[in-house]
């Protein structure tokens, strides 16, 4: 038997590396000898610039850039080792979830100004073919942070420059591009993206992911309206219309900006993952798939998510997929079994799971082990 491991990161607790790495350690636990590859996967979000820089045999780099709340940090972005001209950029890098402790969640203040950050620095060091992975993101300002720190400028009726309050943009009338970076334009971005949301509306940005970095349901209304200004004034400055545009919503509208000002190639992040890494070609020989992801739920089954796209391709080669998951929605694991041949949990009961939060690495060991002694009879 030969298996190949391949996890996206466990929101919050553990890395792609990590988790991967753990499932294969619980494995050869029980079989010392048993052919296992360690290929970590990402989608778009938080794992994706690690992915393809171990894949590729990249070059990391780093700039310092302001975290969602203003603070600075050191943020890493990379070369790929295909090419020495292809920069990949990873929004969580700068503006991430892993920057943003739940009681620090602030969605008016909260920008991707960093990710902008990290263009300009990249830019500056002379790339100009870029991956963009959006995902993973803390952030909810449409992206207007990043247009801000390209040269972008946001003005009121008065002509005045507004504030990073993401609230103030109701407010806004106009934008001003006599700053903004010209050397975009000498650019290609391949922008991969978990999710194909709109701008705005009950599909949005803000309604299905504002709750996970802090918008508090009353001020939902508040907050989708200063997005949909945004993207009123964007279209009379562009020509561009966001409002329903299919992947303008992720990354908190980062998307969205992306698609209005940058010139750009979108793709499903796990299938651009997936073929520009090589983990087709990984699959020689393999007899078995694991992959894993921190929660089971209906966000498992969309296309451009990780380990949608694995069972997809597994499935092409007939290859039997088995999910580990630290927990599941409701009826989420019923109805995974189209995609997956057995789902693992490694928590149901809520002392389970605060024991598998508080010691992530060791319960997917343990679970591994567990499942292949059962199912192989070591």
């Amino acid at each position: 038997m030969k298996f190949i491991v391949s996890s996206d990161a466990w929101k919050t607790t553990l890395t792609s590396q990590e988790a991967t790495r753990a499932i294969a350690q619980g494995l050869q636990s029980v079989d010392p000898k048993l052919e296992v590859i360690e290929f970590p996967i990402a989608d778009g979000g938080e794992g994706t610039l690690d992915a393809l820089m171990s894949a590729t045999k990249g070059t990391y780099k780093t700039a310092t850039v302001h975290d969602p709340l203003g603070r600075k940090v050191e943020a890493k972005y990379g070369v790929t080792g295909l090419s020495r001209h292809t920069c990949v950029i990873e929004m969580a890098q700068a503006s991430g979830f892993s920057y943003v402790k739940k009681h620090e969640q602030n969605p008016r203040l909260a920008s991707t100004y960093g990710t902008g950050e990290l263009i300009r620095a990249a830019l500056d060091e002379g790339h100009r073919n870029f991956i963009l992975a959006i995902g993973s993101s803390a952030t909810n300002d449409g992206g207007a942070g990043m247009l801000r720190a390209l040269g972008l400028k946001f003005l009121d009726s008065d002509g005045n420059e507004m504030s990073g309050d993401l609230l103030q943009l109701q407010q806004l009338e106009s934008l001003d591009d006599q700053e903004f970076d010209s050397r975009l334009q000498e650019c290609t971005f391949a922008v991969v993206s978990d999710v194909q949301i709109p701008y705005i509306g009950p599909q949005g940005a803000t309604h299905l992911y504002g709750e996970t970095k802090g918008v508090r349901q009353e001020d939902t209304t508040v907050v989708e309206a200063a997005l949909s200004r945004l993207a009123d004034v964007i279209e009379k400055h562009t020509g561009v219309r966001l409002h329903e545009r299919a992947g303008a919503g992720s990354g908190g509208g980062l998307g969205g900006a992306v698609q209005a000002f940058f010139p750009t190639k979108w793709y499903h992040g796990i299938d651009f993952v997936l073929k520009r890494s090589g983990w087709e070609n990984a699959l020689s020989g393999v007899t078995h798939v694991i992959t894993g992801e921190g929660r089971l739920d209906q966000h498992t089954f969309l296309e451009g998510k990780g380990p949608h796209g694995v069972s997809k391709f597994a499935a092409e080669r007939g290859l039997p997929v088995t999910l580990f998951a630290g927990s599941a929605a409701h009826d989420a694991v019923e109805d995974a079994t189209d995609l997956f041949q057995e789902v693992v949990l490694l928590a149901q009961t809520e002392s389970e799971i605060n024991h598998a939060l508080d010691h992530p690495e060791e319960a997917l060991k343990q679970a591994a082990a567990r499942w292949y002694s059962e199912k192989f009879g070591e």
